[in-house]
């Protein structure tokens, strides 16, 4: 088709040659150059990437491409229409935002004084993975969150003055985060290890997944089963086990009228006497070495000591209850015949293999027969298959905790302090708290399968706002897919 002459005369001009498509009713700018071929012996017409769009309203629009291209090559944008002289980074912000509409006023309830800033760092660390104060200033300057705060100081000494101040307010942190806790849910908690490069009083050796010795603080994380959403956590010195700051954990997060779900590292017979004690429903897995079970029952051949079997995910899962011998306290026994045999394949493979000298033989021994097993304890009188279902179905958060040790670790030069740590621990809480907003809008809209929260920021990073001479304000280009995607959100990036 034909272009009409009111968007023809709109062409820019400092870009050199280029030419105007209509696709998806609207007008497209595509830089275009010659190349030859030598197998025709001429030269070719090669299209090369889009520098914006073209309305008749408002003028040649450059995206996000033609103002970095302009920038590069110290151009002013001398166009036929609205001449463009500033572009921020917009969508993925303004997405995150709306999917998360009630965060910026519960943190200026909390944190009246320094809520922009709190939210500022977040959203910054979350969509252009800041993970040190040296270029905050720069990612800040580049967005439009500097627009909505242009009074606001980011510089590198600012911001870490601003952490060690933030680290020293645990009781408005604490307070803010309980406001998340609901009665009638379920919480699990859940910790994990933040290895440092330097050592503090929160810093020491202990135990740890990855088996490390190096300074570390381990951080108690309480996620809410309905909406996947971290709402609570505390800080504990490296050195101390899980079990031993559980009670404190949830006794400072206010729980009550909840079901807990608990991960091995949580159970004792202390906790669990205080938790039946608080009257709080809980489920808490059993170490695999634990006595609460008999060796005999693990060792006793056939499968008539199980009540009866049900399916899950395609597999045979078999059951035992029985009373722990405390008021209101169970049992629950499972075993997996699928996990059994691959457990006892590997143990075989082993012992082919041979054992070294530093190898404990007789304890593998002991252990063969708890293989493909593992034990709950509640004060849940109900159907096993409840209690399995309820601790299974568990959200993946091994996302949510990469995230925190990458981010913290990334930017642990600075925190030489237990404040400065604290305050870079509740900056990433909020972080979290805006990608998990939009973890659930994915999952609402079951778009799981098209694409991860990631992919999200990414696919809206490049949408930028404009602002041209006359002080109107314009969106780059939306992709046809990206804004598919958006209008499933209920995401609406339009300026009005």
């Amino acid at each position: 088709m034909s272009i009409p002459e009111a968007i023809r005369s709109q062409r820019p001009t400092q870009f050199g040659a280029c030419e105007i498509r209509f696709l998806n009713n609207r007008y497209y700018v595509y830089r275009i150059s010659s190349v030859y071929d030598p197998a025709t012996k001429r030269s070719r017409k090669k299209t090369g990437k889009c520098i914006g769009k073209i309305t008749e309203r408002d003028g040649y629009i450059a995206n996000r491409y033609a103002v970095e291209l302009m920038r590069q090559n110290g151009m002013m944008p001398k166009l036929t229409g609205a001449t463009t002289y500033e572009s921020k980074t917009y969508g993925a912000y303004e997405m995150l935002s709306q999917l998360s509409p009630n965060l910026e006023e519960d943190l200026k309830k909390y944190f009246p004084d320094c809520y922009r800033e709190i939210r500022t760092i977040a959203l910054l660390r979350l969509v252009e993975g800041v993970a040190s104060t040296r270029v905050l200033q720069s990612v800040f300057e580049q967005s439009y969150l500097s627009d909505l705060y242009p009074d606001l100081s980011v510089s590198e000494g600012t911001v870490q003055r601003f952490i060690f101040r933030l680290g020293t307010m645990q009781e408005q942190a604490e307070s803010f985060m309980r406001q998340y806790i609901t009665k009638d849910t379920t919480l699990l908690f859940d910790g994990t290890s933040i290895f440092l490069d330097f050592g503090d009083s929160l810093a020491g050796s202990g135990y740890n997944a990855d088996h490390s010795r190096d300074p570390q603080v381990r951080l108690l994380y309480v996620f809410e089963k309905d909406t996947h959403r971290p709402v609570f956590y505390v800080v504990i010195h490296g050195s101390i086990v899980d079990k031993s700051e559980f009670l404190d954990a949830v006794k400072r997060s206010g729980c009550k009228d909840v079901l807990i779900l608990g991960d091995k590292g949580f159970y004792s017979k202390v906790n669990v006497s205080a938790l039946m004690g608080s009257r709080l429903k809980y489920i808490l897995p059993l170490q695999d070495n634990t006595k609460a079970v008999s060796q005999e029952f693990f060792e006793q051949e056939g499968l008539d000591k199980f009540d009866g079997t049900f399916a899950y995910h395609g597999r045979a899962i078999w059951y035992h209850k029985q009373p722990s011998g405390n008021l209101g306290d169970y049992i629950y026994i499972f075993m997996d015949e699928q996990r059994r045999a691959s457990e006892h394949a590997r143990f075989i493979e082993r012992c082919e293999k041979g054992y070294d000298e530093s190898e404990n033989v007789p304890m593998d021994l002991t252990k063969k027969p708890r293989m493909g097993y593992f034990c709950f304890c509640s004060n849940l009188d109900t159907e096993p298959k409840e209690i399995y279902l309820d601790y299974k179905e568990r959200w993946d958060i091994a996302e949510c905790f990469d995230y925190l040790k990458n981010s913290v670790r990334a930017e642990s030069s600075h925190a030489h302090n237990d404040e400065y740590f604290r305050g870079w621990a509740f900056l990433n809480h909020i972080s979290l708290l805006y990608y998990y907003g939009l973890i659930n809008a994915i999952n609402v809209h079951r778009l799981s399968e098209k694409l991860n929260p990631k992919e999200a920021i990414l696919m809206t990073k490049d949408i930028c706002r404009i602002t041209d001479a006359d002080g109107k304000k314009h969106l780059t280009h939306i992709k046809k897919e990206t804004q598919e995607i958006l209008d499933i959100l209920g995401v609406d990036l339009s300026i009005t």
